[in-house]
């Protein structure tokens, strides 16, 4: 049985998206959804106590945390995830030959390059790819 705050929170998030609904599963006292990107990324929102978490490609993101409210938390959530499925937000990924640097969300419209001299010289070393819903 889900807990209240799971219980709550998919209501909302299935009431904004509806189209996630097929893809919810419910587990003892929380649920998880999985979306495969037309890219490849995975997409996984999961609750767990007072919080939601989504999961794309390299990056998560929490709504919530610390007496999280469940309506206000699948809002943001749901907001989140279409802007990611929109192509407004990609993930920016910074990568040291193989290995991750760092990752988060940007706007579409914005530049990676890093914008100063010292920034751009700071990443010399390192390259980076743009994850995005669909290629």
């Amino acid at each position: 049985m889900l807990t209240p705050y799971s219980s709550q929170a998919l209501s909302v998030l299935l009431a904004l998206l509806p189209d996630l609904a097929p893809l919810v599963t419910l587990e003892q006292d929380h649920f998880e959804l999985t979306q495969v990107a037309p890219a490849g990324w995975e997409l996984i929102v999961s609750s767990a106590e007072d919080e939601l978490t989504v999961y794309f490609a390299d990056h998560h993101r929490h709504f919530g945390w610390h007496e999280g409210d469940p309506s206000d938390d699948a809002t943001a959530a749901a907001e989140y995830i279409r802007l990611l499925r929109a192509g407004e937000l990609v993930l920016l990924v910074w990568y040291k030959g193989q290995e991750m640097v760092s990752c988060w969300p940007m706007e579409a419209t914005e530049n990676p390059v890093p914008p100063t001299w010292f920034q751009r010289w700071l990443r010399r070393k390192q390259t980076y790819l743009l994850k995005q819903w669909a290629e």
